[in-house]
């Protein structure tokens, strides 16, 4: 099997890691499920029960699985996270984002970022996360990663998402956000 560059000890298979400026992160891919109900918009996230994040309010998404491309993880994450269907054409790109966790190298993270319309699809909550519809002007805030404030609301506006975040030492506050 081969090694994550950068991160000593670290299986992974081919595709599961990148390198960027010499730095290694994990691919993972997002997606931001959106529906109108009673006219009103609103993004499904999901509080997540196990795993990194637990216990956040957190997109649906994960890594990406060995030469899986990253809508096909996204399609895959969002039914494994919440029952709900997707095929890789409802799927819409939205940009790029790399996490920084200087204090915890295995923790970087270079994710797609993708969009979808949930129509009338119901989310069921399954082990890992427990999904849940939020409108988009009163998203949980508090009970999120801090870097959220940075670029969700760019995304949530339609807007392509190119970010860099830094997470301080505490792997909490965000040392710095940089959005193109």
């Amino acid at each position: 099997m081969a090694r994550a560059t950068g991160v000593p000890g670290t299986p992974a298979l081919p595709g599961e890691w990148q390198t960027i400026d010499g730095i290694a992160y994990r691919n993972v891919a997002l997606c931001f499920l959106f529906r109108v109900h009673d006219g009103v918009r609103e993004v499904l996230l999901g509080l997540k029960r196990t795993g990194f994040g637990t216990g956040r309010v957190v997109a649906l998404g994960g890594k990406i699985d060995g030469q899986e491309s990253a809508v096909d993880a996204a399609v895959r994450e969002v039914a494994e996270e919440s029952g709900i269907q997707l095929s890789a054409a409802d799927v819409r790109s939205a940009g790029r984002i790399t996490w920084s966790f200087p204090a915890q190298p295995g923790w970087n993270m270079a994710a797609h970022l993708f969009t979808a319309d949930a129509g009338n699809a119901l989310p069921v909550a399954g082990e890992e996360i427990e999904p849940r519809w939020y409108t988009v002007d009163a998203l949980p805030w508090n009970g999120m990663w801090q870097d959220g404030p940075h670029w969700i609301p760019a995304l949530l506006d339609g807007h392509p998402v190119d970010a860099r975040i830094v997470m301080a030492p505490d792997n909490e506050a965000v040392d710095s956000a940089v959005l193109e």
